[in-house]
């Protein structure tokens, strides 16, 4: 009975051994085949044909919405086609995924990309414009994958629409991410019209102006005798007909007359029929043939001033005393210089304040008297610190190249650089033109600051770069409200109220608006502080610079709707 006791201990140890080798691989079994459920993999091979169907997915489509996009070939905008490709998309969707339009634009992102059953609605598609303040890539995508997260499906794919135009695209997704490319076309014909500008009249204030335009081709062939034309306040005011060039840019300028004074708005076009998103530059100024001055103050005005108010102002500007200042004056006149400022009075401060309120502009020229509360007046208003007054001369040695009454002169060699009694000024915040350091003319937004004497006899005012500067000078407090630097999409604006270019009035309860679009604003219109304002686009896009992608990204053809929802391309395991 032992031995079979023995025996039968064996066969059992051997049983048990191969069970459990048998529970071992099964439970391994069930461990790959969870992974397996969880990671979805599929097989791809030829001999499996596509049955047509695709798991539910949740589709996060890209739509580059830049100016780029606006190329036209074979009569139709590569906007155009990215439309008609996303609803190409809609067609091969079902009822069961999740379709997410995202574009570049914020605002239209916030409308319309929600997460769709079925297909993108066809009143977001309609609703689909360009931009000019567009999101950046990593931002855009970053959305997406959020939107994406959101739908929480198992199955997420990123689809990205674009001509690639400019876009070097780095963003690595974990989600895939397919390119459908919009057009091959290559090299890329294109005119862009820039930097409109009205040329500067110092001697002669007639109602014949001139705008000054920058013409590119950035295609690889001549363009010949395309039209350019200039219109003011919704005129045709004046055309002409430049050729160009392949890869050059050329500088002209266009005449036309005024039909009326105050706020002149406008653009010049050139004709384009490729790409017409940069075909524009707008340009506002504020025209007045005899823009009244008066000069405040109880000293004859010297010989150098005087000549250039006439100039400036077609007549003797209308003298003023100290004492018989008051808020009138504001209705009356355009500009006002004060000479000599040597006393800060109450009636100043009054004005000044009404001045500031009503963007009016103000020249500043203080005489060798200058009192001490007018000199700390002075400091703080200019942002600066004033020091003695000195009889020695000087050289200029400084003219700012970035502010519009000193640019035309910062390239000039001077003949006459003395400049004779001037206070000494220091630390200033806006120096527009300095000798050894120390600020000589100074200016703070509505108001610039004189700190040379005029009645001194200064070899610097013999030179014509001075009347040039003096006359640029009084244009910029003129339009002492308007920056002198290109404003374009994106920049803030600064008002209680703006007028946009379609016409639609905004009150605004924080009193700053960024522009999103090019074209005239009006800023405080129906006030007495109203002002046109230019916005005109970046022209990042105008050159057709071909971008790239990652290497990630998968580059879909012509026939992309073979290839999309990418778990048709095999059968789930």
């Amino acid at each position: 009975s032992l031995r079979f006791i023995i025996q039968s201990q064996e066969h059992e140890k051997k049983r048990s051994k191969i069970t459990n080798i048998l529970l071992l691989v099964l439970r391994m079994l069930i461990i790959l085949l969870l992974v397996l459920a969880i990671a979805r993999p599929m097989l791809a091979t030829p001999s499996l044909r596509d049955s047509g169907k695709h798991p539910p997915t949740a589709l996060a489509i890209i739509l580059d919405n830049s100016y780029s996009m606006d190329y036209v070939e074979d009569r139709q905008s590569r906007l155009e086609k990215a439309i008609n490709a996303i609803e190409r998309i809609n067609d091969k969707a079902t009822a069961d995924d999740r379709l997410i339009l995202i574009t570049r634009d914020e605002a239209f992102n916030a409308l319309h990309s929600q997460i769709y059953a079925g297909e993108i609605p066809p009143e977001s598609l309609k609703s689909i414009s360009l931009c000019h303040n567009l999101m950046d890539w990593p931002e855009t995508f970053t959305f997406a994958e959020a939107r994406l997260a959101e739908a929480q499906m198992p199955n997420r794919e990123i689809y990205l629409l674009s001509d690639l135009i400019n876009e070097n695209i780095e963003h690595h997704s974990p989600y895939p991410v397919a390119l459908i490319p919009i057009s091959e076309t290559d090299p890329r014909q294109n005119l862009s019209l820039s930097q409109a500008r009205v040329l500067p009249q110092i001697v002669d204030r007639a109602r014949e102006q001139r705008i000054e335009f920058n013409l590119t081709n950035h295609g690889s062939l001549p363009r010949d005798e395309v039209l350019v034309q200039v219109v003011v306040n919704d005129i045709k005011v004046g055309e002409r007909f430049v050729s160009i060039a392949a890869r050059q840019s050329v500088k002209e300028s266009i005449g036309f007359e005024l039909r009326g004074e105050g706020w002149q708005s406008g653009y010049i076009e050139v004709r384009d029929e490729y790409l017409s998103a940069d075909n524009r530059s707008y340009f506002a100024f504020e025209y007045y043939q005899k823009p009244r001055v008066a000069v405040i103050g109880d000293s004859p005005l010297p010989p150098q001033l005087s000549s250039i108010l006439r100039v400036f102002g077609g007549a003797e500007p209308q003298r003023i005393e100290p004492s018989a200042i008051n808020l009138q004056i504001l209705d009356d006149y355009r500009i006002l210089i004060f000479y000599p400022f040597n006393t800060l009075s109450p009636r100043h401060k009054e004005l000044f304040a009404a001045m500031d309120e009503r963007g009016v502009g103000s020249l500043i020229c203080p005489g060798p008297l200058l009192g001490n509360e007018a000199k700390a007046w002075l400091e703080k208003r200019f942002s600066l610190k004033l020091g003695d007054y000195t009889r020695e001369t000087t050289n200029i040695d400084f003219i700012s190249p970035h502010h519009q009454a000193s640019a035309m002169i910062s390239d000039k060699n001077l003949r006459f650089r003395q400049i004779g009694p001037h206070w000494q000024a220091s630390n200033a915040a806006s120096v527009l033109i300095s000798a050894a350091g120390k600020a000589l003319a100074v200016n703070a937004e509505n108001s610039a600051l004189w700190l040379w004497n005029l009645a001194a006899d200064s070899a610097f005012f013999a030179d014509p770069a001075f009347a040039v500067y003096a006359y640029r000078q009084l244009s910029g407090l003129l339009n002492a409200d308007v920056p002198f630097s290109e404003l374009k999409v994106g920049d803030s604006i600064s008002a209680t109220a703006v007028e946009l270019p379609n016409g639609s009035l905004l009150e605004l309860a924080n009193p700053v608006y960024k522009a999103n679009e090019p074209g005239i604003y009006t800023k405080n219109p129906g006030s007495s502080k109203a002002v046109k304002l230019a916005i005109n686009i970046g022209y990042t896009d105008s050159d057709p610079n071909p971008g790239n992608v990652p290497k990630t990204f998968t580059k879909l053809d012509e026939n992309f709707e073979e290839k999309i929802f990418m778990a048709r391309m095999g059968r789930d395991l």
